[in-house]
């Protein structure tokens, strides 16, 4: 009896065993969430709590480090979506709404780098978190879409956001993250050469994507796949697209988006992606928020500079999202109020980079990581519900009915 009570704790804390009791406790409570009108997603939000290092501790960075090819999986699945939501063609048409919709994510950028500068922060490391903030979480944004049911103008332009936002993000992150590695002690080489080797890893992620759609387009074409066969093929090439760059060390990120922008604006066939794994999409997106829930800090809202710093980000993100929208005429009043809101949702430094392309987020100093930290808490928090009531703002949810 004492030897079996010995092992018990061993079997209560095994690493997959934690994992998948977070997600069956995140799914749980995200279906009683949703039946008394809240976002599913704050069910991921209060399991990652939970379990998490503010709370039993059962989940932390070194059991969520075994399991990185499985998370890096699920993150595939979501940028590639947020890469198929982007129409490249619509974008193009209606200039005045594109440039918008990128003014806003320059904006982001520049009003975070102004508050870190006015907090004490250093020019390079202000720029590295700025470029950091610039994106908007596709996780909390696809995930809220997901379960609203959301659809319209506000939501089209939200989806094409995400994509750019990450985008321009990733450009601006490869930028800021050759400064600092050049201006480092321990630099080894001058700010051209490390530029030079992020833009080659950017460069080899997008000849990945071409290569593995390429793979994917052949494949269809030369078994004559059926349309509900070709998702099968389709996540192979996935797999073997983060698999490659993984390998590489090349910008997985951008190999994954660009492959969804090829499926949505090179591929003329019946595309029933979205209707074969929806359901695995939105586990992917529980397991991802989970986990970022579960890695948050609550007691870093309890510095007051830190968090002081981080509601007037989370506000300027807002308000500069929605003064990037006032000269189109192409949305209400209140659709750019709904716009400003859904797309208030951040990322951190390893969401955004997903794989070892851009390794060293070390650069920050102690004020810059407690501010970035309560950022995410607040994100944890109250970006699912901004989101979710932005999309209820602009009259475009449909809860309840059938996805179509």
């Amino acid at each position: 009896m004492i030897d079996e009570a010995a092992e018990l704790p061993v079997w209560l804390l095994s690493p997959l065993a934690v994992i998948g009791a977070g997600l069956l406790l995140s799914q749980v409570i995200g279906v009683l969430m949703q039946v008394h009108g809240w976002p599913k997603l704050y069910g991921a939000v209060i399991a990652g709590l939970i379990l998490g290092v503010s709370g039993f501790g059962m989940i932390d960075g070194a059991l969520v480090s075994q399991f990185q090819e499985l998370f890096n999986a699920a993150s595939a699945l979501v940028l590639f979506e947020v890469g198929r939501k982007m129409d490249l063609a619509w974008l193009w048409r209606s200039r005045q709404q594109g440039a918008a919709l990128l003014l806003g994510c320059v904006l982001r950028g520049l009003g975070a780098w102004a508050i870190l500068l006015a907090f004490g922060l250093g020019r390079g490391e202000a720029g590295f978190i700025a470029a950091i903030l610039v994106a908007v979480n596709p996780v909390v944004f696809t995930s809220m879409v997901s379960d609203s049911n959301a659809s319209g103008v506000a939501t089209y332009a939200g989806a094409n956001t995400v994509g750019i936002s990450n985008l321009v993000a990733l450009l601006a992150l490869a930028v800021s993250l050759a400064w600092m590695r050049s201006h480092s002690a321990n630099a080894e080489a001058a700010f051209d050469g490390e530029l030079l080797r992020q833009a080659s890893k950017l460069a080899l992620g997008a000849a990945i994507a071409v290569a593995c759609y390429g793979l994917y387009a052949l494949a269809t074409r030369i078994s004559k796949a059926q349309a509900g066969l070709r998702p099968g093929i389709l996540l192979a090439a996935l797999m073997m697209d983060l698999g490659l760059c993984s390998v590489t060390s090349s910008s997985a990120l951008l190999s994954l988006l660009l492959m969804g922008l090829l499926l949505r604006n090179a591929e003329t066939r019946e595309n029933v992606f979205q209707a074969q794994i929806k359901t695995a999409q939105d586990i992917g997106y529980a397991l991802l928020f989970m986990l970022s829930a579960a890695l948050v800090q609550i007691q870093q809202l309890f510095q007051w500079t830190p968090l002081l710093a981080a509601l007037l980000i989370f506000g300027a993100r807002v308000g500069l999202t929605r003064l990037a929208l006032m000269r189109s005429e192409a949305w209400s009043r209140e659709k750019k109020h709904a716009i400003a809101l859904s797309l208030c949702s951040l990322v951190g430094f390893g969401s955004l980079v997903v794989d070892n392309s851009l390794t060293g987020a070390s650069y920050m100093s102690v004020m810059g990581a407690n501010i970035m930290a309560a950022l995410l808490a607040l994100n944890v928090l109250i970006g699912p519900g901004l989101t979710w009531y932005g999309l209820k703002l602009a009259d475009e949810t449909h809860e309840g009915e059938e996805h179509g």
